[in-house]
């Protein structure tokens, strides 16, 4: 029964092949194993520094620099000396009043700006799109980013004279926006509470809601219904309908948005485009999801 595994008979029985083997690349100690030796260091720090960044990131709460050391296997001394360049550059921040780590603000500007930038060229736009020419209306795709509501995608209504000029990255209060409203309300009750004990309730029209007890009874609407409304709230003369775009497990990912000056859109002409509306937030769930399961996949 042949046992050699491909090796030549002939030369298992010759002299040592350590010996005579021609060993390809460079000398132990040449300047070229040297020079390699510093590139596959430099790209070990980056794989690690990557990995830190990503594991903070995908943590549904903060993070803990032991939990950092377990979880990446990195050496104690190397976690911290990462841990604390990365928030001396605003990477990560520590969770206000403890030592948990969560992202900081270079960070969540590097991701957004990556999001944003990959939306205007994918599927997610191309649906929006199609959407604002059945409705002749502005459509907006936004999502919750440190307290406030963004713009993540917006696509402008063309053939109307009252346009609002919003911009990708725009920011706009969650109490008396539609979209913020439906964070809210999507919300788990101490997640709520965190978002609501972090905001300033500051009126911006005759209409924003700013007692607490009405807020509480428009939330718990809005979780019924799961549409939202912003009724000239934040902008004199404009109306604003949002309703989620839920994942597979339930977790609202992001939102999808009318918006319209009043002359032309008032709350009841709104829900006549609800189910168009909710038709293209279940197709952009379904492409967020195969992103992240294609994302999931990679990173296993």
């Amino acid at each position: 029964m042949p046992t050699n595994l491909g090796i030549d008979e002939r030369s298992a029985n010759a002299a040592p092949a350590v010996a005579r083997r021609n060993v390809s690349g460079p000398k132990p100690d040449s300047p070229d194993a040297k020079a390699e030796n510093v590139r596959e260091h430099k790209l070990g720090a980056t794989a690690r520094s990557f990995a830190i960044l990503e594991h903070v990131a995908s943590s549904r709460a903060p993070v803990d620099v032991l939990d950092i050391i377990s979880s990446v296997k990195l050496p104690k001394a190397t976690a911290y000396r990462l841990v604390d360049w990365f928030i001396s550059q605003g990477y990560l921040s520590r969770e206000p009043g403890r030592r948990r780590l969560i992202i900081g603000p270079k960070l969540t500007k590097l991701a957004f700006g990556a999001l944003s930038s990959s939306m205007r060229h994918d599927t997610p736009h191309v649906v929006l799109q199609r959407l604002v020419h059945t409705l002749n209306e502005t459509c907006n795709i936004g999502t919750l980013l440190n307290g406030e509501v963004v713009y993540l995608d917006r696509v402008e209504a063309e053939h109307w004279p009252l346009r609002l000029h919003y911009a990708i990255g725009s920011r706009v209060p969650l109490h008396c926006s539609a979209i913020g409203k439906l964070y809210l309300a999507m919300a788990s009750s101490p997640r709520r509470r965190r978002l609501l004990q972090s905001l300033e309730v500051r009126r911006f029209t005759d209409s924003t809601i700013t007692d607490c007890g009405r807020l509480d009874t428009e939330l718990r609407q809005i979780r019924k219904e799961q549409v939202s409304f912003d009724r000239q709230e934040y902008l004199v003369g404009v109306i604003c309908m949002a309703v989620p775009i839920i994942g597979k497990n339930g977790e609202m990912l992001a939102a999808l948005a009318i918006q319209a000056p009043e002359a032309r859109m008032n709350v009841q002409t709104a829900r006549r485009h609800l189910p168009a509306l909710r038709n293209a937030a279940n197709e952009l769930a379904e492409i967020f999801q195969d992103k992240i399961s294609k994302a999931e996949n990679v990173k296993d």
